[in-house]
C-alpha cells in the first residue's frame, strides 16, 4: 500500500507529459431516444397567451366598459407624534370619486384578468383617470417649482411654517387642508391654504414640498429629499421601498412613531405616497428640462 503524503512537496512527480486519463463512459444511450410528450391544454394556453398579448399591443381597440362600483372611503385613524400631537393619516392617497370629470375623456380597455389569480393585466378605470390627473397636473406646477429652486438655491434649508399659503391678493377666499409632511429629519402636519389663483397642489410646491396625489393629498413630501433621493438613485439604484424603510428606521430612532387609531405602529406608512411622489417628481424635473429645451430653441431661432 502506497503513504498518503499530505505534504505539497512530497507528492510523487513524473517527466513529460504525464499519465492520460479519459472520462468514464457514461450508461446511458448518447443519442437522443425520449419520446415527446404532447402537454394537454397547450394549445388553448398559448391562443390565451396570443390574445392577451394583442391587448397590451393595441389597448384602444377595446370598448370601455361600466365602471365598477368604487370602494367605501377608508375611515381617517388618527396618529401621533411623540404622544404629543395627533394627526389623521390614510393609506389611499389618492380618491377616484373626485375624478368624475375625467371619466368620459379617458379611454381605457376592459379590465384583463389573470385566470385562476383574479389579478389584472392591464390599468382599470381608476387607474387611467389617475394617470390623466398627474399628467394635467404637473405642468401647472413647473412655474412654482422653478420659483422655489431659484429662492432656496445657495441657501440652508428651513423648515416651513405651520401654515401656508401662496395667494398673491391675500382677498381670495381660502380652503384649509390639512396633511403629514416629509422632511429629511422628521414628520409633522401642516395646514395648506389654497385658493383660486393657487391650487392646494402649486401651494404645497411654492413651499418646497411634493404632493402625493393630484387630488386632495393627505401626504406631501420635501422637495430636497426627492431630490436627494434623485440623485442617489443615479449611483445606487436603491428601490423606493429601501427609502421607505430607512425613513422609517430613522424617524423611529429619532422618536417619531406613526401610529393608527388602536395604539398601534402602522408597519409601511410612506411606501405608498413616495412612492407616487418620486415617480411623478421626476416627471416633474423633465416637464422643466423639457420647457428649459424649448426655451433656449426659441432663443437661438430669434
Amino acid at each position: 500500500m502506497v503513504p498518503v503524503r499530505s505534504a505539497h512537496g512530497s507528492q510523487p512527480t513524473s517527466t513529460g507529459l504525464g499519465h492520460h486519463f479519459v472520462s468514464p463512459k457514461k450508461a446511458r444511450n448518447p443519442k437522443k431516444t425520449q419520446t415527446i410528450v404532447h402537454v394537454p391544454g397547450v394549445s388553448s394556453k398559448r391562443e390565451r397567451l396570443l390574445a392577451q398579448m394583442a391587448a397590451l399591443m393595441n389597448p384602444q381597440g377595446f370598448q370601455i366598459d361600466a365602471p365598477r362600483p368604487s370602494s367605501a372611503a377608508h375611515s381617517e385613524t388618527p396618529m401621533s407624534v411623540n404622544n404629543a400631537i395627533s394627526y389623521t393619516y390614510d393609506e389611499q392617497d389618492y380618491d377616484a370619486t373626485n375624478d368624475d370629470q375625467h371619466d368620459q375623456q379617458v379611454p381605457c380597455p376592459p379590465p384583463v384578468v389573470r385566470e385562476g389569480t383574479g389579478r389584472r393585466l392591464l390599468p382599470d378605470k381608476m387607474a387611467y383617470n389617475l394617470y390623466s390627473a398627474w399628467k394635467t397636473l404637473i405642468p401647472t406646477l413647473v412655474d412654482a417649482h422653478l420659483k422655489y429652486s431659484a429662492r432656496t438655491h445657495g441657501q440652508p434649508l428651513t423648515s416651513p411654517h405651520p401654515v401656508i399659503s401662496a395667494c398673491a391678493s391675500q382677498a381670495c377666499a381660502q380652503r384649509c387642508f390639512s396633511g403629514i409632511c416629509i422632511f429629511f429629519d422628521c414628520f409633522n402636519s401642516i395646514d395648506v391654504l389654497s385658493c383660486k389663483c393657487s391650487t392646494l397642489a402649486q401651494v404645497l410646491v411654492h413651499h418646497g414640498l411634493f404632493p402625493t396625489a393630484p387630488s386632495q393629498p393627505r401626504m406631501a413630501v420635501s422637495v430636497d429629499l426627492l431630490a436627494f433621493y434623485r440623485a442617489l438613485f443615479e449611483r445606487s439604484c436603491d428601490a423606493v421601498h429601501a427609502l421607505a424603510s430607512a425613513l422609517k428606521t430613522h424617524y423611529t430612532r429619532r422618536g417619531f412613531q406613526m401610529i393608527n387609531a388602536d395604539g398601534q405602529v402602522i408597519q409601511e406608512p410612506f411606501r405608498r405616497g413616495l412612492g407616487q411622489a418620486v415617480q411623478w417628481f421626476d416627471i416633474l424635473q423633465t416637464e422643466v428640462e423639457r420647457q428649459t429645451e424649448a426655451m433656449v430653441e426659441i432663443c437661438r431661432e430669434w
